[in-house]
């Protein structure tokens, strides 16, 4: 699967309305209709913000274990390691990833 695939099935599962983007920043390949009809860059695998959002809005549990070299995130039933190729030592990365997962496997099991 790819990450604008993933991207896709994350926000249907949160049921956010979402666009391609038409700036070319590849960092950024979707926008997300807000209320008031405005449309902002989203992307949870880089913005924490982003990542929260959709973790509170899908109810997803985070929980960290471990320390250093054996330190691993938790999302609900996926666990991330924290120095895996994916996070590459990053705390905050590895939960964005493990929370962006839940999301589209919720999203790929939806209608």
């Amino acid at each position: 699967m790819t990450e604008l695939e993933e991207l896709l099935l994350a926000a249907k599962a949160a049921g956010l309305e979402v666009e391609p983007c038409t700036c070319s920043d590849p960092k950024w390949p979707l926008r997300i209709k807000g209320q008031s009809g405005t449309r902002a860059h989203w992307n949870p695998n880089i913005n924490d913000g982003d990542a929260f959002k959709l973790a509170i809005d899908l109810g997803i549990q985070i929980h960290i274990e471990g320390s250093g070299e054996s330190e691993a995130v938790w999302a609900d039933d996926t666990m991330v390691w924290v120095d895996s190729e994916y996070a590459q030592g990053d705390r905050r990365k590895a939960a964005r990833t493990a929370i962006v997962s839940v999301a589209a496997q919720r999203g790929e099991k939806m209608p």
